[in-house]
């Protein structure tokens, strides 16, 4: 470690050294302090950034073990979670995924809300009783969900088609 004997020397009383060797002590005291606060800020700004991606990105959950997990680990950073119920073979489930999901309007709403994605595609025993659990019918269905408790919030329940204007609607007061 080079920098050992300047670390002594500012450890030392500075009236003890020499003038060139305090002025350089002295520098490199301010170099590690500035150091310790750029290795700290960037490790603060990778651990923001790695929690934010990991909890902003949409949750694909296929049964109701994955779903309530989801749950519990979106409730520590989000209020409430839109809960969007769609099949690959859904037509209307990809104009929402294409169209209203990514609308800029619909995004904006949704800075505060997490998403979770609920995957019925196969429409086997596990998929039926998610969506018994859910109480929906099948895909499309959207609706707005208490992360700590799963409770779904009323009034937020849509079925079938919908606007970007009435998914903003409905989301409107989690903003």
């Amino acid at each position: 470690m080079p920098h050992t004997k300047w670390t002594y020397f500012a450890v030392r009383d500075r009236a003890s050294k020499p003038a060139s060797r305090q002025k350089v002590s002295r520098q490199l005291e301010g170099a590690a302090t500035r150091r310790q606060i750029l290795v700290g800020a960037l490790s603060m700004a990778a651990a923001c950034a790695l929690s934010a991606d990991a909890t902003a990105a949409p949750s694909l959950v296929t049964n109701l073990r994955e779903y309530h997990e989801t749950l519990a680990r979106l409730s520590p950073h989000y209020q409430a979670a839109l809960v969007d119920i769609g099949a690959e073979w859904c037509a209307v489930c990809k104009t929402i995924d294409q169209k209203i999901l990514p609308d800029p309007g619909v995004q904006h709403a949704m800075q505060r809300i997490a998403l979770i994605k609920v995957d019925v595609t196969r429409m086997d025993q596990t998929s039926r009783e998610l969506l018994r659990y859910l109480r929906a019918d099948g895909p499309p269905t959207l609706f707005v969900v208490q992360t700590e408790s799963g409770r779904e919030y009323s009034g937020t329940r849509s079925v079938g088609s919908v606007t970007a204007r009435d998914l903003i609607r409905r989301l409107r007061p989690f903003a």
